[in-house]
């Protein structure tokens, strides 16, 4: 009399299609984060090269800033008055010789 034991009976083998498509899910899911990371590693380094641009020309515009702000106090001395009246509009102190070329 042979009794068979449950307990350790293996069950039949259906077919490995359910673990199969699992694992096709996870090489398509993983395939499109890889895909998608290096997208946004470009798209970051693109960016990184902007905000250098940008920062470059942030600079060159607070030299400027710093240039006209020195032309501004400059255009209120009394020496830019005296020389864009002697340039401009041909203005001397009395006494003073001026020297002119014949055309």
């Amino acid at each position: 009399m042979k009794q068979k034991v449950a307990a350790f009976r293996r069950p039949k083998k259906k077919g490995h299609l359910g673990v199969v498509l699992v694992l096709i899910t996870l090489v398509v899911f993983v395939g499109l984060f890889g895909y998608n990371s290096l997208a946004l590693r470009q798209q970051e380094k693109q960016l990184d090269a902007e905000i250098a641009a940008m920062n470059e020309k942030l600079m060159q515009e607070q030299e400027r800033t710093g240039e006209l702000e020195q032309f501004e106090t400059y255009t209120h001395t009394k020496k830019y008055a005296e020389e864009i009246a002697k340039e401009k509009l041909g203005y001397v102190y009395e006494g003073e010789i001026v020297f002119q070329k014949d055309e």
